[in-house]
C-alpha cells in the first residue's frame, strides 16, 4: 500500500488500487473506538445518457434512476435486509444519492470485519425483480411528494433550473413521479452493470484498525476477488452555455411565511488544472467568508436593520462552472441582494483579515481530521471533485495572500447570475 500524509495534521491515508480497479483508502486511528466506512460509486442523478457496459450506443434513462437504484440495493434475495443485518451488532447503515455519486455507509464500534464483509456482499449482489421495482415506485412517489412541500428543496431545484439551460443538474435528484413510473428492472441492471463496477468505485474506511489486516479482508472477499477491471463508463458530454437560463424568478409557495431566496452566480473554470481549481475555489471561499461570513460586519449590519434572518453560503463545482450560492431568508431579498453586490464591489479586504481567516481555517483542518466521519467524507469529496486527495490543503491555505486574492476578486463577474425568490402564496409569480 502507498502511504499519504495529510500535511500538518498527523493523519495518514493508506491507498491501494486492486487489480479490479477498485480504489481503497484506509485511515487508521489509534485513539478511537468507532469506525466509519463509505463505499461509493461515481454515479449520480446527472448521469442520464451513457453507453451501457458491453454495448456501443448511448441510451437515455429516466430522471431519478440513480436514487431509485440506491433504494433497491437494500433489497436482498436471501430476505435479510442490510438494516436488519447491521442492527444485530448495533451498527448503523445508510445511503445517499447526490448529483455526482451514490454513497453507502456503515458506522459503529463492533464487528468491523463482519460488517465490512456484508457491505461488500450486498453492494455486489443486486436483486431486482419486476415485482420489487413496481413496489418501490409507490414508496419513492410518496418521498417526492414530501420533497414538494419542502421550501428549501423546491428553492434548490428552481435555482438549478434558472442557472442551467441544458445540464441534467436541472433535474430533481429523486426524479419525478412520471419519470420513476418508466423505470424498469432491465434499466436498473444496465445502470448497475455500467456504474457499479470496481473501476468506477471507491471504498474509504476510518477507524481503529491495522491497515494490512483490513486490506487483506477486502482482497480476499468472495464477492470482490473475481471481479475484473472494466473501462470507465462513457457518459455523454453536455454543452452548457455560460449565460444563465433565467436571471430572475419569483414563485408563490404555500409553505413559507417569510420570503426565501437563492442568489447564484455562475463562474467559468474550464481548462483549470485540478490543483489550480482547488486553489481558486478556496480563494473564492475566503473572499465570501470575510465579506459575508458569520462574524462579518455585513451580516451584523443586515440583521440589525431587519434585512436578514439567515444566510448560508455554498460553493459547488458543476463541470465547467463553479457555482456560488447565497441561500437567504429575508423580508426584502431584492434589497439584500443589491447590498451583497455593493459589499463585494466596494468593501476592502485587509492582510490582517486574510491572516485571521487563515489561522481559523488551518485550525479547522487539524480539528476536522480528528473526526473520522468528516475525514472520510472530505476524502470522498476530493476524489469526486478533483480526482485525487488534496494532501496539502494546509500548505495551500498558509500560502494565500492579498495580492492573489485581489486579482481573483477583480475578475469576479456577477453578470451570469440567477435570483429565485419563494414568496408567501398570495404574491404573484414573475419570471425573466
Amino acid at each position: 500500500m502507498n502511504k499519504l500524509e495529510l500535511i500538518g495534521t498527523d493523519t495518514y491515508v493508506y491507498y491501494e488500487k486492486l487489480p479490479s480497479g477498485l480504489d481503497i483508502y484506509l485511515l487508521p486511528y489509534q485513539n478511537k473506538n468507532n469506525y466509519f466506512m463509505s463505499y461509493f460509486t461515481k454515479f449520480g442523478s446527472v448521469n442520464l445518457e451513457f453507453v451501457p457496459n458491453g454495448e456501443k450506443k448511448f441510451i437515455k434513462v429516466p430522471e431519478g434512476i440513480a436514487h431509485f437504484l440506491e433504494h433497491k440495493m437494500f433489497e436482498q434475495e436471501d430476505g435479510e435486509a442490510p438494516f436488519e443485518f447491521f442492527a444485530k451488532s448495533g451498527t448503523g447503515c445508510n445511503a445517499s444519492t447526490g448529483f455526482k455519486a451514490t454513497r453507502y455507509i456503515v458506522y459503529g464500534t463492533n464487528d468491523l470485519e463482519e460488517n465490512l464483509e456484508y457491505l461488500l456482499k450486498y453492494i455486489n449482489n443486486p436483486y431486482f425483480t419486476d415485482e420489487n421495482v413496481e413496489k418501490e415506485k409507490g414508496i419513492i412517489a410518496e418521498e417526492i411528494k414530501m420533497y414538494d412541500d419542502n421550501p428549501e428543496w423546491v428553492l434548490t431545484e428552481e435555482v438549478q433550473k434558472a442557472l442551467f439551460k441544458n445540464h441534467p443538474i436541472r433535474n430533481d435528484i429523486a426524479g419525478y413521479i412520471d419519470t420513476i413510473e418508466k423505470i424498469t428492472k432491465e434499466q436498473l441492471y444496465q445502470c448497475y452493470n455500467t456504474f457499479y463496477q470496481p473501476s468506477n468505485m471507491g471504498l474509504v474506511i476510518g477507524g481503529n484498525f491495522e491497515p494490512n489486516e483490513v486490506i487483506d479482508i477486502i482482497k480476499n472477499n468472495t464477492y470482490l476477488k473475481d471481479k475484473t477491471k472494466t473501462q470507465l463508463p462513457k457518459v455523454k458530454d453536455v454543452i452548457e452555455p455560460l449565460k444563465v437560463n433565467k436571471s430572475f424568478v419569483e414563485i408563490p409557495f404555500h409553505n413559507v411565511t417569510n420570503p426565501k431566496a437563492g442568489y447564484a452566480i455562475k463562474l467559468p473554470i474550464k481548462g483549470m488544472s485540478k490543483e489550480k481549481l482547488y486553489e481558486y475555489n478556496i480563494y473564492i471561499g475566503m473572499i465570501l467568508n470575510i465579506l459575508f461570513g458569520s462574524s462579518s460586519k455585513f451580516r451584523e449590519d443586515m440583521m440589525s436593520n431587519n434585512l436578514l434572518n439567515s444566510l448560508i453560503l455554498e460553493r459547488t463545482i458543476v463541470d465547467d462552472y463553479l457555482i456560488i450560492t447565497f441561500w437567504i431568508e429575508s423580508n426584502d431579498p431584492k434589497t439584500l441582494i443589491k447590498k451583497i453586490k455593493e459589499q463585494f464591489d466596494h468593501c476592502q479586504i485587509s492582510e490582517e483579515e486574510i491572516n485571521r481567516c487563515k489561522k481559523v481555517w488551518i485550525s479547522s483542518e487539524v480539528i476536522m481530521t480528528d473526526n473520522i466521519e468528516i475525514t472520510v467524507d472530505n476524502i470522498i469529496n476530493d476524489l469526486i471533485e478533483y480526482g485525487n486527495i488534496i494532501p496539502d490543503k494546509i500548505t495551500v491555505i498558509r500560502n494565500m495572500n492579498l495580492e492573489k486574492l485581489n486579482k481573483i476578486r477583480k475578475k469576479f463577474d456577477f453578470e451570469n447570475s440567477s435570483t429565485v425568490i419563494l414568496l408567501p402564496e398570495e404574491n404573484e409569480q414573475v419570471t425573466s
